[in-house]
């Protein structure tokens, strides 16, 4: 049988193409729908802050309106810079007005609010909050007094950043909260001075901000995990922290040498092959399944060489839903381990893919 091709589907890509180029977006003239990218290239940027209603303001001002102010707790607005990152900054063509600040004095405690309330969640060494021995982390704040003289706030209807705008004010001048503690039912007045941050304030909350961060990413990390072998994909690691017993019956029988990818992909590519010898295009086709054929044929080859699937299985403890989040878990939580290459060359074997996974995972 003999193929023509007509000539009018040559020309489809070339068609495709032109089409392409006239329907290609235009950049958004307003700010506001811009990407970042489009915001940078535009020659802007995107800045924010809260008010005192806790509502969120945005700007959209010229690069070189914008000062980063990476090391202060003055209240400024917050800029995006070229990656996406927000940074407090300094806008000079959109100043703040003074009565539109919350002040600079601090109380150096950070809070967080919860479906019960708003509770204490650290306090800064040396801060007011910490010498005065008055508040401690876990109170819940249930009224502040902004000023001595003036009316406590219920902080039920407050956002939180609505709280910490009240909280803040002139440095030297004092305010009240009343907190509940579970120690004790009863609610307590206490009375704190401002006082203006130091640098070393603001790199002890810095890196406290770091430790938040890092227990968030711990957290989400292991609630990939499932504590038993009930998951699709077999943690090399067991949850005392050892190498399973598969993956050292692996290492001791060498298979990432001598049954591996490398001797599986021979072996697999020779058999398909051979076995498209008579069919049209059959060596076309065989290089394309061969590869597929040996990875197939050298995974089989390995998990049989320690026993089989059920040994695998029976000998592990942590298990996964899916390569990703195996992955994702081993190279931040075993990545710095001495024997990790081998382990993860073992585990290669019996999971093709995941090589590739681990090479992608953050």
């Amino acid at each position: 049988m003999t193929f023509q091709l007509k000539p009018t589907l040559l020309l489809l890509p070339i068609v495709v193409a032109l089409g392409g180029c006239a329907s290609k977006p235009e950049t958004p003239t307003d700010p506001a729908l811009m990407s970042s990218n489009q915001l940078f290239w535009a020659g802007l940027t995107q800045c924010v802050r809260l008010d005192s209603a806790g509502e969120q303001i945005k700007i959209y001002p010229e690069q070189a309106a914008v000062t980063v102010r990476p090391e202060s707790f003055a209240y400024t607005w917050w800029c995006q810079d070229d990656i996406g990152q927000f940074l407090p900054s300094d806008v000079s063509s959109h100043p703040i007005p003074e009565a539109d600040k919350p002040g600079d004095g601090l109380i150096g405690a950070s809070l967080e609010k919860t479906e019960e309330g708003f509770f204490v969640s650290w306090l800064t060494p040396n801060g007011p909050a910490a010498t005065s021995e008055q508040l401690a982390v876990g109170d819940q704040i249930i009224a502040i007094r902004p000023t001595l003289d003036g009316k406590p706030y219920p902080v039920d209807n407050l956002k939180l950043s609505q709280l910490v705008w009240l909280i803040r004010g002139t440095p030297g001048t004092e305010l009240q909260l009343t907190l509940l503690n579970a120690a004790n039912s009863e609610p307590r007045e206490v009375t704190l001075q401002r006082a203006l941050a130091t640098q070393s304030d603001f790199l002890l909350v810095k890196q406290h901000q770091a430790d938040l961060k890092h227990q968030a990413e711990a957290k989400a990390r292991k609630s990939l995990v499932i504590h038993d072998n009930t998951g699709s994909f077999m943690s090399p690691y067991t949850s005392d922290r050892v190498t399973a017993e598969w993956v050292n019956k692996a290492l001791n029988a060498n298979i990432g040498a001598t049954a591996g990818s490398a001797v599986g992909a021979v072996a697999g590519a020779y058999a398909a092959n051979k076995a498209l010898e008579s069919v049209p295009f059959g060596s076309f086709i065989g290089g394309m399944v061969g590869s597929k054929v040996g990875k197939d044929v050298g995974r089989s080859t390995a998990i049989e060489s320690i026993g089989g699937w059920e040994y695998v299985r029976a000998t592990s403890d942590m298990s996964f839903r899916s390569l990703t989040d195996m992955a994702r878990y081993l190279k931040s939580e075993y990545g710095s381990d001495p024997n990790f290459s081998d382990v993860i060359q073992a585990t290669s074997q019996i999971y093709p893919e995941f090589a590739t996974a681990l090479a992608s995972s953050q």
